[in-house]
Formats: C-alpha cells, sequence, structure tokens
C-alpha cells in the first residue's frame, strides 16, 4: 500500500528544529529505541539519556501539539503500527467521524490507552468533568447541545485562560470555535466522550451527585462539609469552595484514607488511596491546583504563604452524617507544594478483634496475651499496615467498667469513651517523660503508648512495664522479631527486652477479593515458588481464587481490606536468645520450632487458601524472609497451625 505523504513532523524532528537535540543523536536515541525488548517512545528515550529534560520534552510537545497527528504519536508510542492508522484514517473517509472514536469503536485501541497516551505524551490534564468541579459561572451563554456535539465541557477560569474538557484534545476547529465562544483562550484537558457526556447532562439537569458506583451513598451526600476546628470556607471564591467540597467529600464517599494533591511539570494530580492502591481521580491546573492547596492552608491555619517549609494542621469535617478528622501535610517539591490529607472518622467506630481479619490461631493466642495483667504487647508493621485500627479494637476489647485505660498519644487518632486519652505537646512542655510520672500516679490498669518513636519514649513504655501496668504500644519495624533487634539498636538493654515485652504482632493489610466476580484458578509454579517456607504445597488440598472485576468492586476486582499477621510470644528459649544476643535468623527459627510461629507471608497463604485474597496480592505486601525456608512445612500444617494452633494442630 502506498503511503501518504505527512506533512506534519514528528517529535524527534520537532526537538532538532527546537534545538534541542542533533540527528546525529536523534540517530543514536532510535538505535536504543530498536534494540529495547519493550517499546519506549522516543522522547522518553532522550529523557532517559539526559539529552533533553522531561520539562523540555513537555514544551516542545505543548508548543505543537496542533500540529501533530493523532496516528503519528500511537505509532511512535508503539501502540500501532502505519498500516493500522492508514486502515483507520480511510474508514475515517466514509464514516466521517473523529479519528480517536473510530480507533477505539473498531477495536484498534482501548479509550483508556488513547486518553492516557495523550495526557502523558503531550502533558494534557486528565480532568473528571464531574459538577463538583466545574465553575458554573463559565457555562452562562453556552447551549447544551453544542456541548454535547463537540464532546467538550469548560470547568475551570483562570483570567483569560480557559481549561476546556475535550474528548479530542487536538481538535483545531473545536479549539478555534470554544476560543470565540467562550471569549478566552482555550487550554485543552482530555476526559472520555462518555464521562463528558454523563457530566454535560448532570450540570444542565442540576444534579449535585457524587461520582461513585454505589447511587446509596450518593444519596446520604447532604451538601457541603460543614467545616469546624480550624477555620471555615467564609469569603473565598465559590468555584474554590466547591472545588474542596468535592475533593475531600468524594474521597470520603470512595472510602479513601488518604487524598494527594500532587504537583507535576505542567498540572495538578489528585489521586486517592483506597484498599492501600492509589488511584487517579483528576488533574487540575497549575493555578487551580496551588489555589485550592493555599486555600487549604489557609483553613487550618498554617502559613498559607510561606512556600519554603513542609507544615502540618488539623481539620474537622462533616459529611454523610458522620464527622471526620483531617490531618493535613505539605511538602515542598522540586515543582512546588505537594498536599497529603489523612481522612480518619472522628467518632469512636471501633472495630472488635474478631472483624480484623485474624486467623483462629492467632486471634485465640492475642486473646490470651490481652488477658495478662501486665507487660508490653507490640503492634508492628509500615505507616498504613493497620497498627493503630489494631491497637484500637484491644482496647475496645479491654474497655470495661472494671478497668482504667489511660493512653498517651501523638496525636490522638479516635476518641473513645471511657478511656482516658492524653496528647503529646512538646512545645507546652508535655512529653513522654512529664507524661510517665503522671501516669503512674493515676493508678492505671492499662497504658497505651501511641508509637515508639526514640530511646525516650522506648524507656518510658518499659518504666511503666516495669512498675507494674500492662502497656500496648506500636513500633515501626519490618516483622515481629525486627522489633526486638530495634530495641537493641536504640539503646534498650536486653535483660529490659526480655522482662518486659510479651508479644510482638507484626502485620499488613491486603485487599480483599470482591465476592461478586472472583473467580477461581490455578496458580502458576512461578508464584508459588515464592512461598518457600511452605513445601510441598498441596494444589489438590486447596482451592485458589484471583481477582476479576465488576461494577461494585469498580473494575479493580478487590472491595475492602483484611490483616494478615504474625504473633510472636516469647518464651524462655526466646528470652535465653535475646539475653545471648542471638542472631535474627535463629530466634526465628526457634519460635517456629518450639512455639509454632507462622509467617506473615504464611498467614497470607491461608487467607488465600480461604478464598479472601490471591497468592499475588499476599506477595505484594508481605516482607521476604530467607531464614523461614530453613523449616519448611507442608501447606496443609500451615492450614492446620492457622487454624488451630500448635498445641492442637
Amino acid at each position: 500500500m502506498k503511503k501518504t505523504a505527512d506533512p506534519k513532523p514528528k517529535i524527534g524532528e520537532l526537538l532538532i528544529l527546537e534545538s534541542f537535540i542533533t540527528a546525529k543523536q536523534l540517530d543514536e536515541a532510535i538505535a536504543i529505541q530498536k534494540a529495547s525488548k519493550t517499546f519506549i517512545p522516543i522522547g522518553e528515550v532522550l529523557v532517559g539519556q539526559r539529552l533533553i529534560s522531561r520539562g523540555e520534552l513537555q514544551q516542545v510537545l505543548k508548543k505543537y501539539k496542533r500540529r501533530l497527528y493523532l496516528g503519528e504519536l500511537l505509532v511512535d508510542a508503539g501502540l500501532m503500527d502505519h498500516e493500522t492508522v492508514q486502515k483507520a484514517l480511510e474508514v475515517q473517509q466514509l464514516e466521517r467521524k473523529k479519528l480517536g472514536a473510530i480507533l477505539v469503536d473498531h477495536g484498534y485501541i482501548t479509550e483508556a490507552n488513547l486518553i492516557n497516551l495523550l495526557s502523558t505524551q503531550l502533558g494534557i490534564p486528565k480532568i473528571l468533568p464531574s459538577p463538583g468541579l466545574i465553575d458554573p459561572g463559565i457555562l452562562k451563554g453556552v447551549s447544551k447541545a453544542f456541548l454535547l456535539k463537540n464532546e467538550c465541557l469548560p470547568v475551570f477560569r483562570d483570567g483569560e485562560v480557559i481549561t476546556v474538557v475535550m474528548s479530542d484534545p487536538l481538535s483545531e476547529e473545536t479549539i478555534r470555535t470554544l476560543e470565540v465562544v467562550l471569549k478566552g483562550k482555550v487550554e485543552p484537558a482530555i476526559a472520555s466522550a462518555a464521562d463528558i457526556q454523563t457530566g454535560i447532562k448532570r450540570v444542565f439537569d442540576d444534579l449535585r451527585m457524587l461520582d461513585i458506583a454505589d447511587d446509596r451513598a450518593a444519596k446520604m451526600y447532604s451538601g457541603k462539609l460543614s467545616i469546624s476546628e480550624g477555620g471555615s470556607f467564609e469569603n473565598v471564591e465559590d468555584n474554590i469552595v466547591g472545588l474542596l467540597d468535592f475533593i475531600i467529600s468524594s474521597g470520603i464517599a470512595e472510602r479513601a484514607t488518604d487524598i494527594h494533591i500532587e504537583p507535576l511539570d505542567n498540572m495538578y494530580r489528585v489521586r486517592y488511596r483506597v484498599d492501600g492502591i492509589l488511584k487517579h481521580k483528576t488533574d487540575l491546573p497549575i493555578s487551580i491546583g496551588s489555589t485550592v492547596i493555599n486555600r487549604m492552608k489557609a483553613i487550618c491555619r498554617m502559613e498559607f504563604d510561606q512556600m519554603r517549609k513542609n507544615q502540618d494542621g488539623r481539620l474537622g469535617v462533616q459529611a454523610f452524617n458522620r464527622k471526620y478528622d483531617l490531618r493535613i501535610a505539605t511538602y515542598i517539591s522540586y515543582n512546588g507544594e505537594s498536599l497529603s490529607i489523612r481522612i480518619l472518622p472522628n467518632q469512636s467506630n471501633l472495630l472488635d478483634l474478631e472483624m480484623l481479619g485474624f486467623s483462629p490461631s492467632n486471634l485465640h493466642i492475642l486473646k490470651q496475651i490481652l488477658a495478662i495483667p501486665s507487660g508490653i504487647i507490640m503492634a508492628t508493621g509500615p505507616s498504613g499496615a493497620g497498627k493503630s485500627t489494631t491497637v484500637y479494637a484491644c482496647l475496645h476489647f479491654l474497655n470495661t467498667m472494671e478497668k482504667k485505660i489511660i493512653t498517651v498519644e501523638d496525636p490522638i487518632e479516635y476518641k473513645v469513651d471511657g478511656i482516658i486519652q492524653g496528647q503529646i505537646n512538646e512545645k507546652g512542655g508535655l512529653h513522654y517523660k512529664s507524661f510517665l510520672k503522671s501516669v503512674l500516679r493515676q493508678d492505671p490498669d492499662l497504658v497505651m503508648i501511641g508509637e515508639i518513636r526514640d530511646k525516650v519514649s522506648a524507656e518510658a513504655v518499659i518504666e511503666i512495664a516495669l512498675s507494674g501496668q500492662k502497656v500496648i504500644t506500636t513500633f515501626h519495624t519490618e516483622d515481629s522479631v525486627g522489633a526486638l533487634l530495634r530495641m537493641f539498636g536504640i539503646g534498650v538493654e536486653s535483660f529490659l527486652i526480655t522482662s518486659t515485652i510479651m508479644a510482638v504482632v507484626a502485620q499488613r493489610l491486603v485487599r480483599v477479593l470482591c465476592p461478586s466476580c472472583k473467580v477461581r484458578y490455578q496458580p502458576s509454579d512461578e508464584i508459588l515458588a515464592h512461598f518457600d517456607s511452605i513445601k510441598p504445597i498441596e494444589t489438590d488440598a486447596h482451592e485458589f481464587y484471583t481477582a476479576a472485576s465488576c461494577i461494585k468492586c469498580d473494575n479493580t476486582g478487590f472491595k475492602g481490606r483484611t490483616s494478615i499477621s504474625e504473633i510472636l510470644v516469647l518464651n524462655d528459649p526466646i528470652r535465653d536468645a535475646i539475653l545471648t544476643k542471638t542472631q535474627y535468623s535463629t530466634i526465628r527459627s526457634i519460635a517456629r520450632e518450639s512455639t509454632g510461629f507462622v509467617s506473615l507471608k504464611e498467614d497470607g497463604f491461608y487467607k488465600a487458601v480461604k478464598g479472601a485474597t490471591s497468592l499475588e496480592e499476599v506477595l505484594r505486601v508481605a516482607p521476604y524472609n530467607e531464614s523461614d525456608a530453613l523449616l519448611t512445612r507442608p501447606s496443609t500444617r500451615i492450614v492446620e497451625l492457622c487454624e488451630h494452633g500448635y498445641a492442637m494442630a
């Protein structure tokens, strides 16, 4: 087939035209591109070779994006070849549709891949065309029919610049028409045609609903957030109020634990952490994103005009008839300020121990050690592993009229009726040492120390335990044995560790397979080989499931999270090993031989054979311990240990 002459330059040629690279450098980059096993766009090759910066690449792509063919971008990104593009162009002559629509309709490319390509390669923001994001003042005088026909929706105005979400942001004709109609300079953003059409209908029908799959949650929405403990939205531009309202309330509705507003080269990206995984929500123009962050800082009474230091703040909100505490933190990055928002339920809606996901054996062990009136119980794991949830569930379990419970926290994460909660305030003189003297005079049965951070807090925990009180605390370590070794590292003597610590609970959170769409499957030998402490794995004795997708789980295959855990109970052989400062692997081996200790990965295997999660999800979060493979056990034995414990298995 004879190829049509291409009057528009390729990306590499544009970079030569702008004097960023030479022809020789382009040839070398093409050679690297061809030698790669997986396709890498030529721009990415040049950035990787440090011949240009990412900012320079985006600068050229943004400057010439109206002169680039969509087909040429697809070929350069390796998503299709020249022949396929030519066929689609011939179909376009017959169907009179946009090239992108033809490629999607005929199955040449998915709409998601097309949107990601244009956003990544050209630096075009991906913006969700939801009513909560749109400044309604922009739409005055613009007809619904015009927007539906052109599949576009104006969302933000910054002076003369208007951000318009388009299904085809490369359409020069549509952009020129919009600039005349809107009387301003159009900066295109991108979204799917279906999302744009839905957004237009919602805006013009005056529907204020959140973009969530569960309609029942949408019906609970009670309007704008009610702000408390730190400021209000008074005297703020309405569109920024609505934008903050949307970002926070939508995050709460989607069960997000964290919201991130992050600066990139030419936009801000908004992402939610749902079930432990970051999910891209929308992008914002630079000016809008920075205004949102400054407004949030002002509400939290931070120094909103200070952009050269990291800051922390708190905010109380009410949404969906519940109260939430938001912990706000800014971080100064190369591209500007990044904002993170941790979402915490304000009201004590604590889980019972039975609801945390512990295996039957670990649940029994935990209840036994909680019943002992003295000693230290540690919950360990990285940030986001569910340590605080476990600790508060333990407090809830022990919170009776016969016990006095006191906490020392920084900050207080959940307010619990019936418990005396204290908060560290270093500036006000309320530090660990001052709390230590006061706590012991309060005649407590149980003391919860929020976190061991250094030698001072570790010594406070040890001293309280030595006085005969029971102590529950958290510690940032990878696993249970690692907690003991880190106590050595911060200067705690071995005899103090063995005389006070009763047990260490290490945990992680894994995503739960969606019960509506999970499917049974046979895991590959490669996946099974990663469970090297379990031999043999008797696959005929177990059922394994993997993730699929459906509307109930937002096509992720997962919904909710549960814990996997390992509990190290200190017995005499383990204490002797600690006193002689035995190496890490030996302590784990002693625990496996003398207590039937089940590792995080093995507990995850048990959850997988019970259909709660997948083996791949366990491997995503469980740490690797080479020493566990020194004492292997059959898979059926692991199931017995998790269900019945060491004595009965």
